[in-house]
């Protein structure tokens, strides 16, 4: 292996940067509290360039220096949700959710973000987990309309879900190999596919070519992904037996079982013990780690067993310093990489390492990070895209995009890890609280039953 591909001495953490306590949270808990305000945009009509919306939205930033991000963003909405449940602006949820279907209505899914020139592609599907925690809200207003939104909702994510995340045709050519889908880009480019998921740019799927700018990222079935459809599938099940629907229930919870299992054949390594991404053009595994692999323990398919050994081996080496660190290794304009940590990767993993009871681990996890983002907003007064994980002390690696204020998604997890820290008022069986531990019970005995990790 080369040091491109086992992460070799290419992170290295720097302990001497947290040895000084952390300041309180409750500084950044204003600020951000101060600061959503900033980031809600209210565009009904097309204008330009710029897709309109039915109903006000969240964008992820507010740069003083340059106009980023002053759009809708797929992922990054779901994130920002989560801080916003519980809050005098949690209506920003179920109007998040009716953006989200007004898209799936004109377009057939939703894409990266409200740009016509972001059409071209979506981003990480998170649209059932997010009309999930609107349908939470609703029925905690007793909103008599809680039923038909559910219906809605449910109908538009399966049209979401089979024509573009289950698509074998162009404009949707992303089911590639036993029933797992890629990433994917209407321009069958390499580098937009990347954008796709979320990870631009990462080290993640660059294949036999380490370095290059494209990678090889429409070769590549990532576990992120599959493990996000696995979650959707999941989701639809529970709607459906939550609107009476039986035979549609047990569908969805067919579909979710044979991609369970394939998962397992495909994305386990049983020599490295990890989850990795899977080239379905020559058949391999990537032999990259990378916190995708800690996705399957978030959604709920891997065993115990896979969970444990993940834990012992996998764990010590991402956690550093500041947090967990998105990669084992790093390249120059890499930002999804090593040294970086990123918002909704802390708060996927950590929800995972509580699913299967490392309790412990998750509160070191949200802790880390919320010290990290402390220490900086004590230097900065404002919030980070991304962070330095191996030394939080200095700048990450920028990426095409430098440093981004604000920010959406780490203000939003800031405040979901400050709740379940005990760091401010709220309830923690909280917004998302319930759903997890709904699913908790279910996807750990579906787990338990796929059998020996292959």
């Amino acid at each position: 292996m080369t040091d491109h591909e086992s992460g070799g001495a290419a992170c290295e953490p720097n302990p001497i940067a947290t040895e000084e306590p952390a300041p309180p949270y409750t500084a950044v808990l204003a600020y951000i509290d101060s600061f959503w305000d900033r980031l809600i945009r209210n565009h009904p009509e097309d204008r330009g360039t710029l897709i309109g919306l039915p109903r006000p939205y969240l964008v992820p930033s507010v740069d003083p220096t340059r106009p980023l991000f002053q759009e809708f963003y797929y992922w990054d909405t779901y994130f920002m949700c989560l801080g916003v449940c519980e809050s005098t602006r949690e209506w920003l949820v179920t109007d998040a959710a009716e953006n989200c279907v007004a898209l799936i209505d004109r377009f057939g899914f939703i894409p990266n973000g409200t740009r016509y020139y972001f059409t071209s592609r979506s981003q990480p599907p998170f649209f059932t987990m997010l009309f999930r925690l609107a349908h939470q809200i609703k029925v905690r207003r007793h909103d008599p309309d809680s039923e038909d939104f559910l219906r809605r909702m449910t109908a538009a994510a399966v049209r979401e879900h089979e024509t573009c995340w289950l698509g074998t045709k162009h404009p949707h050519e992303r089911l590639k190999y036993r029933g797992l889908s890629r990433y994917h880009d209407i321009n069958y480019s390499h580098f937009l596919a990347s954008c796709e998921s979320g990870w631009d740019h990462s080290t993640r799927c660059d294949g036999d070519r380490p370095g290059t700018e494209a990678g090889r990222w429409l070769d590549f079935l990532p576990v992120c992904l599959n493990s996000i459809l696995y979650a959707r599938e999941l989701d639809l099940e529970w709607a459906y037996d939550q609107l009476g629907d039986s035979n549609r229930a047990r569908y969805w919870e067919t579909v979710s079982d044979e991609r369970a299992a394939v998962m397992q054949e495909v994305f386990w390594d049983s020599k490295l013990e990890f989850f990795l991404d899977f080239d379905w053009k020559r058949e391999e595994r990537s032999p990259l780690a990378s916190l995708a692999g800690f996705y399957p323990l978030w959604a709920g398919w891997a065993s115990q067993e896979q969970a444990t050994t993940i834990v012992a081996r996998w764990l010590p080496r991402f956690l550093m310093p500041g947090g967990l660190v998105t990669t084992l290794d790093n390249f120059p304009g890499r930002q999804w990489a090593c040294p970086n940590g990123w918002a909704p990767l802390q708060w996927l993993a950590a929800n995972g390492l509580d699913r299967y009871g490392f309790h412990a681990e998750a509160t070191e996890v949200r802790r880390r990070w919320c010290d990290t983002c402390a220490r900086d907003f004590a230097v900065r007064g404002t919030l980070l895209e991304k962070y330095n994980m191996a030394d939080p002390t200095t700048k990450p690696e920028c990426g095409y995009y430098g440093l981004v204020e604000g920010f959406g998604w780490t203000n939003a997890v800031f405040v979901d890890f400050a709740r379940r820290l005990g760091e401010v008022a709220g309830t923690v069986t909280d917004h998302v609280g319930t759903q997890v531990a709904s699913l908790n019970v279910e996807n750990g005995r579906r787990a338990d039953n796929l059998g020996k990790p292959v």
